[in-house]
């Protein structure tokens, strides 16, 4: 009978000790099963995730007619639109919505930078090209090139565009995005930012997205 109580005196402790291992063990099981659902589906508007696109190398020329490569991305945080100068309406419109963005942007985000992509580099020439970003901001980044080296760019990012052209007209529009794309300063295509678009809305959805993929280092 002693002999029983006293198993019981010890076998008690045990059974509580193994009980509370097991809770705490389904908890935090529990717990990083609902930490990789957030990392999997954040539910974050136009964040490309949990498989963002590394873009490989490509070489472009900027307004400056200066090289810039996947090297010129890499380490900024970068909000990319395909364009061109002779565009009448989204494109204007978009870029002037993307001053002001970075003039709130550039106050808390050191890395951050804005690129317009010509698509349209029969017509954009680097003068033309310097012209036009200098104009919605000095610190604007124009790229253009020859057109392969422009696809370079736009296939791996899947922007397509098409020449309006009829007969001899040099005044053709170009059909093209109008969305504006993010990509991280490890090279990779993380986010789209769709159309209509308001400064409020772009500084909000790059906040959003760069908070999430940081948190994910």
């Amino acid at each position: 009978m002693i002999s029983q109580l006293s198993n019981s005196r010890f076998l008690i402790p045990v059974m509580i000790a193994v009980a509370v291992l097991a809770a705490a063990s389904g908890f935090y099981i529990s717990l990083k099963q609902n930490q990789q659902v957030v990392q999997i589906n954040p539910g974050i508007d136009g964040l490309f995730w949990p498989n963002p696109k590394q873009l490989n190398e490509f070489s472009v020329l900027d307004q400056n007619g200066n090289p810039f490569s996947l090297k010129q991305i890499k380490g900024k945080w970068s909000l990319v639109f395909f364009g061109y100068t002779h565009c009448p309406d989204i494109c204007p419109i978009t870029m002037s919505v993307m001053s002001e963005s970075y003039k709130m942007l550039a106050q808390q985000n050191k890395d951050a930078q804005t690129i317009f992509v010509s698509v349209d580099p029969e017509r954009d020439t680097t003068d033309k090209l310097l012209q036009y970003v200098n104009y919605f901001n000095p610190e604007f980044i124009g790229l253009g090139g020859d057109l392969n080296m422009i696809q370079g760019l736009t296939k791996q990012i899947g922007i397509a565009f098409y020449y309006n052209k009829e007969g001899s007209n040099e005044n053709y529009l170009v059909d093209h995005s109008a969305s504006v794309f993010l990509i991280d300063p490890k090279g990779r295509l993380v986010g789209k930012l769709s159309p209509p678009h308001k400064k409020e809305q772009i500084v909000k959805q790059f906040t959003t997205i760069r908070d999430f993929i940081n948190a994910q280092s």
